[in-house]
């Protein structure tokens, strides 16, 4: 997905809802197929908010690891 990390976790949140809307509605209509769509489609939301958390994190550690370079820089230019 090359989505950023907050649009990619906006997309699974909708992803969930509708895939919990299709289980709901095969549950009601007797609908084995729809159900299982719906499963599939909140098991694919809860693996894209996994990568949303990830990229955060990565997005985090690049930060900090910029902002350390720059104090080590400026340490030795001291």
């Amino acid at each position: 997905m090359s989505d950023s990390g907050p649009i990619s976790l906006v997309k699974s949140v909708i992803d969930g809802a509708v895939g919990i809307a299709k289980q709901v509605l095969g549950i009601v209509f007797s609908n084995d197929r729809l159900k299982e769509q719906g499963e599939a489609q909140q098991d694919k939301a809860d693996a894209e908010k996994d990568v949303a958390k990830k990229e955060a994190e990565a997005e985090g550690a690049r930060a900090e690891a910029k902002t350390q370079e720059a104090r080590q820089k400026a340490a030795k230019n001291s």
